[in-house]
């Protein structure tokens, strides 16, 4: 394996030698040089993988993520020398070797780890300096890379054909590069509440083609790590032992912390396979013993979900709260069907009257703590209706917090599949509506509650909008593939809003930008009194 260039590796210059004479130098200098070859020879037939530091980097979404940190892997790869790299969502970036996030990421197009979006990432031209994903990858000596369990809905023939064409397309990028060694990681199993057991045995039939001959004869630095082979029952399912309930395919802490050492075996030996000549590796399935012996792996704080993560909606825990002006109507909550990661995302279906808004949000029952990120993330699909959101955050006392917010706008672009939007904490401004005191600037340290707030404007709109995977961002917010704007509104004045009481309809008024009243107020718990501050406060001009 040529390994990668070390930038900090220095050329060491030796100091001259005196010669008593040119035969002696002569004998010297190759018996020097058969001793540094003989003893190269012998550290390479003992143990070729720990020759010399392996960069390796792993591509991943959210199931990956916890193999790494339920499993050990970094750690595990770290104890036999080498160095292990990983990249999960675009809004998490680049882990290094020892764990910490860079804050950049490698730019995967639409964040899409789908057979087609590997095959797309693997048909980008190679670039020095990198400018693309696989530029970035080719960086490395190791390469392993996963799908989701979403591939494994396949849902006919057609589809598993088309699974394999994109990885033919793969392989083929990958015959130009025999000094790299590349590990497909097979998705996992899904839930039966998620599939069908005919779409089971296409994903079954996928993995076994990928680990064929078929696919990997005479390639000797392909290989492929079964991880849905050693999730799956017999009956292609996500094994109940594995499962986080019954709708989540996610596999479990002992799913990761019994495989996780398996694939840093199959790392090490895929290695030692390439570099040695020896056979491929086969993983063994664990045993109850492996589970028992591990230590456990020290948890991930907040978020769990995985580092960086603030809600994948997978769960229908946390209660979502509505409010709507009179004449509008809106549903709001975890729903399955439609997901960018696992089987499940936040589903607002809204019916908006003219001039009114809906909005959709949470609370938390003790603070939250997001100074470790610079930003959120999130990622946003609609049906194609274009719409004004303003996204907000309470921060500060928990009886009495602070609203703050961001406005932005979807288009019809949208509907063409899921696109992330990202914020940096100075992006959010504290409302105009809020009462006197409290912050003064966002506190990410404490956080009460967040939530989504859409309106209209003279005339009606009505759509479904869904989000999913909610991250702080690492490093600095990730670009926004969705327009950002602040809609500017129009101040009341003092008559106006003596006149308007508590219990009035509100909403008619100033069209920003967008074309509606911006950042309508959130009713979380202890907020549905901001709720009624904010009606009072912000009364949008007539128009």
């Amino acid at each position: 394996m040529k390994h990668s260039t070390d930038p900090h590796h220095s050329v060491t210059h030796q100091p001259e030698v005196s010669v008593l004479g040119e035969h002696t130098s002569a004998a010297c200098l190759w018996w020097c040089v058969s001793l540094c070859v003989l003893l190269t020879l012998l550290l390479a037939a003992g143990r070729p993988v720990l020759a010399q530091t392996t960069r390796i980097i792993f591509l991943h979404h959210s199931c990956g993520g916890n193999l790494i940190e339920q499993g050990g892997v970094r750690e595990g790869l770290k104890a036999l020398g080498y160095e292990f790299y990983d990249h999960g969502y675009n809004g998490e970036g680049l882990r290094l070797a020892d764990g910490s996030y860079t804050g950049t990421n490698f730019y995967v197009p639409g964040d899409n780890t789908d057979p087609d979006g590997f095959a797309a990432i693997f048909a980008q031209p190679l670039h020095d300096p990198p400018d693309n994903t696989f530029s970035y990858l080719m960086q490395y000596d190791v390469i392993a890379f996963k799908s989701c369990f979403p591939v494994s809905n396949i849902g006919d023939d057609e589809q598993l054909a088309e699974y394999q064409s994109y990885y033919r397309s793969i392989r083929d990028r990958v015959d130009q590069y025999s000094d790299k060694v590349f590990v497909v990681v097979t998705q996992p199993p899904q839930v039966p509440a998620s599939s069908d057991p005919e779409e089971a045995a296409r994903a079954r039939a996928f993995v076994n083609w990928l680990q064929s001959d078929e696919y990997l004869a005479g390639r000797p630095n392909v290989f492929v790590f079964d991880f849905f082979g050693l999730l799956a029952g017999d009956d292609d399912f996500l094994r109940p032992e594995y499962r986080v309930d019954e709708y989540d395919a996610h596999p479990n802490e002992r799913a990761n912390r019994e495989i996780g050492p398996l694939f840093v075996a199959f790392i090490n030996q895929a290695i030692s396979s390439y570099e040695g000549g020896r056979p491929r590796p086969t993983p063994t399935p664990p045993t109850p013993a492996k589970l028992t012996a591990r230590p456990p792996t020290p948890s991930v704080s907040l978020p769990t979900l995985g580092l960086g993560m603030i809600d994948d909606f997978e769960s229908a825990a946390g209660y979502w709260e509505t409010n709507t002006a009179t004449g509008s109507a809106v549903e709001c909550g975890p729903d399955t069907g439609t997901a960018h990661g696992g089987a499940a995302s936040l589903r607002v279906h809204y019916s908006i009257a003219p001039g009114g808004w809906v909005d959709c949000g949470r609370s938390f029952e003790s603070p939250q703590d997001w100074s470790d990120g610079e930003g959120i993330s999130l990622w946003l699909r609609s049906d194609g209706t274009a719409q004004w959101i303003t996204l907000m955050l309470f921060a500060g006392d928990a009886d009495e917090p602070t609203p703050f917010e961001v406005d932005f706008e979807i288009t019809s672009e949208s509907a063409l599949g899921w696109r992330q939007v990202g914020f940096s904490w100075a992006s959010f401004a504290r409302a105009e509506w809020a009462d006197e005191g409290g912050l003064a600037e966002l506190d990410p340290a404490r956080v009460t509650g967040y939530g989504f707030s859409l309106g209209a404007d003279e005339t009606s709109s009505e759509g479904t909008l869904r989000v999913d995977d909610l991250y702080l961002s690492p490093g600095a917010a990730p670009p926004l593939s969705i327009p950002a704007a602040t809609p500017t509104a129009v101040p009341t004045t003092p008559a106006e809003e003596a006149a308007e009481e508590p219990g009035e309809k509100t909403g008619e008024g100033e069209e920003p930008a967008g074309g509606i009243c911006p950042g309508a107020a959130l009713p979380l718990g202890m907020l549905t009194v901001l709720l009624a501050g904010r009606r009072r406060k912000q009364v949008c001009a007539p128009g």
